[in-house]
């Protein structure tokens, strides 16, 4: 990627750089003069060695630090010269996109096989020729195409695309899953979006979206 000048989708472990006398230096936190140490983890990492871990174990969307996590940089921030624009594109859709959305058409009216073959036009890819047989959809390969596969497929192909939310409300998984830091929803009502204050302080004849408070 980048004419061979970056390879992969993550950002982890210690990020090096050259200053403007050629030293290699490492990024720092913004918040402190330590050196970062990107971990897949979340915690209060700061400054402490690669290999060790802090004394509290607690890990949750609060206890973070700029070492917490893999940074994705599936479209990343090139050097630039105008501190107020961003030099790299960001892809509003995708020819892949739009194949996908054929397929989850086809697949929703029972045709399967037709779905299976247009999302392995964009999977073939992904594989060299001689692993397709065990990586891509049947009747071209050995996977099963089902719900629960095409909605893991999207979310494979559009990882970091800004879209995965739609989707898992378009098959009704938005608010029924949980994960490290999140139960399941109680409810549906984070499927649309509350209205801001701004708006309805502006036009009292709107209502709040049902589930958030006035």
């Amino acid at each position: 990627m980048g004419n061979n000048k970056r390879e992969g989708l993550f950002l982890y472990g210690s990020l090096e750089y050259k200053d403007e006398n050629g030293k290699t230096r490492k990024i720092q936190s913004p918040n402190s003069d330590y050196d970062l140490y990107i971990r897949d983890a979340v915690g209060q990492f700061h400054g402490i060695a690669a290999d060790q871990w802090p004394e509290s174990k607690t890990s949750n969307l609060t206890t973070g630090d700029h070492n917490s996590g893999w940074h994705f940089c599936k479209y990343p921030f090139y050097s630039d010269d105008d501190t107020e624009q961003m030099q790299s594109d960001y892809t509003e859709i995708r020819l892949a996109e739009v194949i996908y959305s054929l397929a989850e058409c086809k697949f929703r009216k029972g045709q399967v096989d037709e779905a299976a073959k247009l999302l392995n036009s964009v999977r073939k890819r992904n594989y060299p020729q001689e692993s397709w047989l065990r990586n891509l959809y049947a009747p071209e390969g050995q996977v099963q195409l089902t719900e629960s596969e095409l909605l893991d497929e999207w979310g494979r192909e559009f990882f970091a695309e800004s879209r995965r939310r739609i989707d898992l409300i378009r098959f009704g998984k938005f608010n029924t899953g949980s994960w490290w830091d999140k139960s399941a929803d109680t409810d549906n009502h984070t499927e649309i979006f509350a209205i801001t204050r701004e708006v309805l302080n502006a036009n009292h004849n709107l209502v709040q979206n049902p589930g958030y408070s006035k």
